[in-house]
This record gives structure tokens, sequence and C-alpha cells, in this order.
């Protein structure tokens, strides 16, 4: 079925609303109003999904408290790094990599560095550690490096080739013969989000037109491949890395040249971990069996956890407030060597499915109740963070949650104001339409009492709504006789006005000098029939009152009992035929009674009869008691109308009918 083009104009309003909120969600968006909110939900997400073991091939050997205890000194002898270098390789560790800075001489021994820059050059499947400053106001104050520093760190480097990568000014690097005989370098920077945690470690560093790998990416090159990688190629979203004749890695980085880390959890997830001590003991026992188990063909990370001894950098990161940087580059190896990083959707992509969200809300929200429109709301607040966690879990995909999880209450919100002003303003024209129509019906009714000698009229209409589908009405017939009617078409509201006034001018046009009330009533009904749907109808009383006679003449089409009071008693006017407009082949008939002076024919719709307080109607027994009472005390017509009214109200406790209310009644003077 087509639309209405009002139907068609909601629907695009809605959408547009909708589109609106989009707009101004994804400029908060671009703009990162969100992105504080985003890290937090991704460390819930994180938390959610719980700590998983990391790779059984990483190793970590802590400086931890009770080693630093048990040197009695810190920084500790560079003769005992060499020990623990020859430790591991003793154990066939299959790489290893130190998260440690071997700055300026050894405070205790000089001949240690040499010692440790020799052990250093026996073993190529070490990689020791740089540190990168990018800081804009560095710059003026930093001193170059030595032109041989700067010789030896260059072969540490890859051709930069436009790749994606964080910018340097200023490097650390170990003592120079340390940096002489180190086969791999890898900085340990990391990228510190907005609120202070760790989340993600930039790939490459850029220093002096070439290209440092992590720290993390070194060590999982080695212990993959057995080599570092020979390029690093630019690719939508991330770099790729190549190798001579092996496959090439993808891995995502951000417009921090970062990749998101792919958190196992903190040391918890690592189930080998041992403390350096142990680790130099069970050397000196010879204990090469223990030793083996723990280190054979495995990724070992050396690095300080100690606190309660030495300062030991620690970061937030998504599963612990205070984690030592060796667990989070851990866990960046961990991530190499599962190919497994987190990374954002494009944010082009992301606008435009939630653009296409926003359109189909629009038009929801619109077509569906407001209720419906809540449920709605739920339904795709639940999905969204369903699908999102699912993606997260199963692909890593970061999906910024805050602007998916804003827009559908937002979107309603928008969309519930505009309906409501809306239809407000809606109400407000149909209500001034009503008043017009309440004017146009009101002046459809008689404005004045008839001036036909010997007989005294009033009548009254409250509708129950600003228009209504009861009806009466007089009219002078000719040779001074008068008719009187009383209508009432079933339902209220537009639609019974709209009958009301067909009825109307089917008893203007049909009332005829000659017409019976039978023949009015007839004609009547065959011209409702015509005009209204099955199941509408009008009920309908007609009475003719003759000039200077005593007699009426009437036809009830299924209406309420006329009420006569004649010679001190009050008789009812039963129904002569059925309601207007039920049955095509219905007949009518009239009935002729006297009407003499002091005589009174009150005629009602069921407004009256129906009124209702509580589980009590007013009742006809009631209306009849009360007229026989004003008949009794001579009441006029419009006295008795009012008097009427006035009892109908008292009785409902309140001048608001639930219905339309007519009443008419003509006196014989």
């Amino acid at each position: 079925m087509a639309q209405r083009p009002s139907q068609r104009l909601g629907v695009n309003r809605g959408i547009a609303v909708a589109l609106l909120c989009w707009a101004a969600l994804s400029a908060l968006q671009l703009l990162g109003a969100f992105d504080t909110l985003d890290l937090r939900l991704l460390d819930w997400r994180f938390q959610l999904r719980g700590m998983r073991p990391a790779s059984d091939r990483i190793a970590i050997v802590e400086i931890d408290d009770a080693t630093i205890e048990d040197y009695k000194r810190w920084p500790l002898p560079r003769d005992q790094y060499a020990l623990l270098i020859e430790t591991l390789a003793l154990a066939r560790a299959r790489v290893v990599g130190l998260d440690l800075l071997f700055l300026g001489h050894d405070v205790v021994d000089p001949r240690f560095d040499e010692l440790l820059a020799h052990v250093t050059a026996l073993h190529p499947a070490l990689v020791h550690a740089i540190t990168f400053v990018s800081d804009p106001r560095a710059r003026a104050a930093r001193a170059p490096l030595r032109p041989e520093i700067e010789a030896l760190l260059a072969r540490h480097g890859l051709p930069v080739d436009r790749i994606p990568a964080l910018q340097a000014n200023r490097v650390t690097t170990p003592e120079f013969g340390l940096l002489e005989s180190a086969a791999a370098l890898g900085h340990v920077v990391l990228t510190v989000d907005r609120d202070g945690v760790v989340r993600r470690v930039p790939v490459f560093v850029r220093h002096e037109g070439r290209a440092f790998p992590s720290l993390a990416l070194s060590v999982a090159s080695l212990a993959t491949t057995g080599r570092l990688p020979s390029r690093a190629v630019a690719a939508r979203g991330g770099v790729r890395l190549e190798w001579p004749g092996r496959d090439q890695v993808f891995v995502p980085v951000d417009r921090d040249s970062a990749t998101g880390v792919d958190f196992a959890g903190d040391r918890e997830a690592f189930p080998r971990t041992y403390s350096m001590v142990d680790v130099v003991r069970w050397f000196a026992a010879g204990d090469t069996v223990r030793l083996r188990r723990a280190f054979e063909g495995r990724i070992v990370l050396v690095g300080v956890t100690a606190v309660a001894q030495v300062a030991t950098d620690v970061n937030p990161t998504p599963f612990s407030p205070a984690t030592p940087l060796l667990y989070v580059h851990a866990n960046a190896v961990d991530s190499f060597l599962r190919g497994r990083f987190i990374s954002r959707p494009p944010a082009f992509a992301y606008l435009l499915v939630l653009g296409a969200l926003a359109a189909l809300l629009g038009w929801l929200f619109v077509s569906l109740s407001m209720p419906l429109a809540a449920m709605v709301v739920a339904l795709g607040l639940a999905a969204f963070a369903a699908a999102d966690l699912a993606l997260f879990i199963f692909r890593g995909w970061d999906v910024p949650p805050t602007f998916g999880l804003a827009l559908p209450p937002l979107a309603y919100a928008a969309i519930a104001s505009y309906r409501f002003i809306f239809l407000e303003h809606r109400a407000r024209e149909r209500q001034r339409e009503l008043q017009v129509a309440r004017e146009i019906q009101r002046h459809l009714l008689p404005t004045a009492p008839p001036q036909v000698a010997g007989l005294d009229v009033s009548g009254v209409n409250l509708p129950a709504q600003e228009v209504g589908g009861d009806y009466y009405d007089w009219i002078t017939i000719g040779d001074g006789r008068l008719a009187v009617a009383l209508g009432d078409v079933s339902g209220k509201g537009v639609a019974a006005a709209l009958l009301m006034s067909h009825l109307r001018a089917s008893l203007h046009a049909e009332t005829r000098k000659d017409a019976s009330p039978a023949a009015i009533a007839q004609a009547m009904h065959a011209s409702l029939y015509r005009a209204i749907e099955s199941g509408r109808f009008a009920t309908f009383f007609l009475a003719i009152f003759e000039c200077g006679g005593g007699e009426l003449r009437f036809c009830n089409a299924g209406h309420n009992p006329g009420l006569l009071f004649h010679d001190g008693r009050l008789d009812d006017l039963e129904a002569t035929g059925l309601p207007l407009g039920i049955f095509e082949d219905a007949t009518y008939a009239a009935r002729t009674r006297a009407f003499e002076p002091g005589d009174v024919l009150v005629l009602y719709s069921d407004g009256i009869s129906e009124c209702q307080w509580k589980d009590e109607l007013y009742g006809e027994d009631r209306l009849r008691e009360r007229v026989l009472q004003f008949c009794a005390r001579g009441l006029g017509a419009r006295e008795m109308v009012q008097a009427i009214l006035d009892d109908v109200q008292t009785f409902a406790r309140s001048p608001v009918y639930d219905d339309d209310v007519t009443l008419v009644v003509v006196k014989r003077s």
C-alpha cells in the first residue's frame, strides 16, 4: 500500500532528524570528544574477556626485589648480565631480549663493559634496548651524536619508505663497545594514551632518515625468521613487513604510528616467569635440566620488576593500574607471535555504517509508537554492545563504542521531542479547526425558538467533544405547522458531526407542506443508507404539530421514546421503525396523539439517560420522575430544559459529559 504524502513527509523528517544526530556525533567523534570514554570501554572489554595464557614460547627473567636483595646493590655489575646471557645460551634459548639500558661505564669495574660486549658479540640472537625521545621542545637542546655512534646506529635501521613511524629528535644508546658488538637493537618507546594508560607500542621510530624497529618486533622477527625485516612498506592502515624468501606480515598502525597490543594480561598471563637470582643459582649448581626445561627454544625477555629496592618504570595497562614495562613488551611480543593486534576500522567506513544505522532508526522511530521505539532502542543497544564485544574478542577490532551507544538514545530523544512538538502543533491546528467546525455546527442548529402560536419550544445541544453527532431542529412547514426533530448519529466526534450535517440536509430537503412524518423518515433513511458505510446509523425522532389543532403526528426511527405529558400522566412514544441507515428495505410508520393545552413533549438523546456516576446510570426512570415533577410545577419549555440539565449535572458531579447531550421540550400553551 502506498504511503500518503503526509506519512512520507513524517518519515523523511524522522530520517533527517536522526541524520542530524549522526552528524553531530560524527563531529564530536572526529574531534576526539569520545576518546577518553572509548579508551575506558576498551579496558572494560579486555577485563570482560579476561586474561588468557600468553604464548608458551615466551619466558621472562625478572630482576626483582629478591635479586636486588641477594646482590645487595643496584645497578648490578655488568658481569652478572654477561653471566645471565651465557646461562640462557647454555639453556638453548632461541632469542634473548634485554629490556635494559646500559648507559655509560660500569660503576664497579669498566672491564665488565668489555666482558658484556664480548658476550654480546658471541650471540647474534640477542637484542639490546635503545630509547628515543619525541619531544619538539627537546630539539633545540639535544646534543648531536658522535659520527661513529651515528654510523653504528644507522646499520640497525631500515631505509625510510614513507612508512608511518614516530619521529624522534633524541636517542639514548648503550655504551659504545656494546653498541658496536650488538647484532640487533630494538627501541623500548611506548605510547601513553591521554588517560595515562599504555595500550600501544610504536612499531618503528624514525631517526635521521632511518626507521628503527621496536624491541618486541626485533625479538619476534628473530624468533620466527632468524633475521630482522629487510624492508617495511607503507600499506593501507599500517605497515607491511618483508623478509627475503619469507611471507609478508601486515601490522596495523594508527595515526600515532603505533599498533594496539592485544594484551594477554599482566604477570599472571605469563606462567614461565623466573627470578634472575634463581636462574643464576641453577647455573651455579649445574642444573642444566631445569634451565633447558625453562628456556630451551623460547624467547626470553629480561627486565627490571623490583619495586621495593629500586624505582622501576611502571604504567597502568588494561589489566593493572601498575604494570612493569617489561610485561608491556612481553604482551607486545605475544601479539607479534600471534599476528593479532588491536586495530580500529577505517573512520570513513565506521561513520558510513553508523549513518546508515541512523537512517534506519529515523524510519523506525517515526513509523513505530514511542513505546515500541523505546524497545528498539534497548534492543539496539544490546545488539551493538554484543557485536562490539564479539568483534573485539574474535577479530581484535576496537570499534569505538561511545558513538554507537549514544546514537540510538539520542536519535530516539530527538525524534520523540520532534514528534511531541510536531503533534502539539498539529493538535493546536486541529483544535482551531474543530473550533471552526463547532461554530459551523452551532449555526446548523436552531438559534431561536420558533414563533408558532400556542407552542412553547426550547432545545439545547452539548457535544461531548468539540463537535458531536446529536442533532435537533424545528422547521415551520406551512399553514402554521411545526416539525420538531431530534437525531443521534452513532459515534462521536468529527465523523458523527459529518453524518449529522447530512441528516440535517436530508430533513430540510424532505420536509414539504404535505409530507407525513413517515414519508420524511423513509426518504431520510434512503439517503443516509447510500451515504454511510456499513455499521453506521442514526436514531431519529420527528414530530409534526398541527397549528390550532390538538394533535401531533410522530415517527420514531429507533430513538429513545419521547415522553408525552398528557392529562396528568406521562406516556412513552415508542419506536415506529428501525434506526436510519441500517437495512436497505426498512419501512417507517407514523402515529398520532392528542396534544392539548398544558401537554408537554420531551425528546432527549441517550447522553442523558446513560449519564454515569461510578457504576450507576441516570436512567430513564429518574428522567421520567423529574419530567413529572417539572410538569406539575408548570415550568415553561426553557425552564424545564435547564432544570433537567441541572439535575443531570448534579447526578454526575460534573459539568462534563461522556456522550453528546441533546434535549428538546415542546409545551402546548
